[in-house]
């Protein structure tokens, strides 16, 4: 599904607010009385054979300039996803979300030199930023802001995978949509969560890069703890659960109607601020 806008990066022809979210599909939990939350994703492309260095440098020099950010009061959380089953052709192989409670404080006004130097009192601020440029590529930014999300089972195994899935809704379909995720699939994906079978959903919305020419204009996510969850899924026996005595078929149809899925992506937990 919200990523990043350091000073380092290399930049590519678009809004500098340009997910799956997602993530939209964050690792922290919020109550349901919780403000708006906004995702900030950042699509990267890391060159084969670089993905240790990558890591490692996000989890010595980076997450703790974004723990000073949360401790700061910038950002409520920042994650690092793996993408899964990519090659050489794909666009992105590394996503990073920044979460906030507020439309302000996505605003890209954080002075990233003197924060890393803050973080990393004994490194080389410049040279770990430069490093940084030389292993990845930003590929393009998103901001998402969540509609609805499911409330989590308490005493949940660790996220681990997020299945991201990016919708268009169809000309004239997207208050239509909106209610099907509300009203249907939300109580759905809140029995999964339930009974142990999904560790959240949660619902977006593309606020940037804004227009016609976005492939999509949603996204959805569906948190996992484990890989084997997502190849056991019974949707129609869970619709049966869910709202007996009522015909799955119709359900589809209407979903249909209101939206097409663009494409999936497969998301992989690597870390996250304390």
């Amino acid at each position: 599904m919200k990523t990043q806008n350091y000073p380092v990066q290399k930049r590519t022809r678009i809004p500098f607010l340009m997910l799956l979210l997602f993530v939209f599909a964050q690792t922290v939990s919020f109550a349901q009385t919780a403000p708006t939350v906004y995702a900030l994703v950042t699509f990267q492309k890391i060159e084969a054979g670089n993905g240790a260095e990558f890591e490692k440098i996000m989890k010595d020099n980076w997450k703790p300039l974004h723990q000073l950010r949360k401790q700061n009061g910038k950002i409520t959380s920042w994650t690092l996803y793996r993408v899964l089953m990519t090659g050489a052709s794909n666009e992105y192989n590394y996503v990073t979300v920044m979460y906030c409670d507020s439309f302000a404080k996505t605003e890209p006004n954080d002075n990233y030199l003197e924060l890393m130097k803050a973080a990393n009192p004994q490194g080389d601020a410049a040279a770990i930023m430069a490093k940084t440029q030389n292993l990845r590529s930003i590929q393009r930014q998103a901001l998402y802001s969540r509609i609805d999300f499911t409330t989590a089972k308490a005493g949940a195994p660790a996220t681990k995978y997020v299945n991201i899935g990016f919708m268009k809704s169809k000309a004239g379909q997207d208050a239509n949509y909106v209610k099907m995720e509300k009203e249907t699939f939300k109580k759905l994906h809140q029995s999964m969560v339930d009974d142990g079978k999904l560790n959240g959903w949660g619902f977006w919305r593309l606020e940037m890069p804004s227009g016609t020419s976005n492939d999509h204009d949603y996204v959805t996510s569906n948190v996992y703890s484990a890989y084997e969850q997502m190849g056991t899924v019974d949707y129609e026996g869970v619709f049966k659960k869910t709202f007996p005595g009522k015909d799955i078929q119709p359900v589809i149809d209407e979903t249909l109607k209101t939206r097409d899925i663009v494409k999936g992506d497969l998301w992989e937990f690597v870390m996250t601020l304390n």
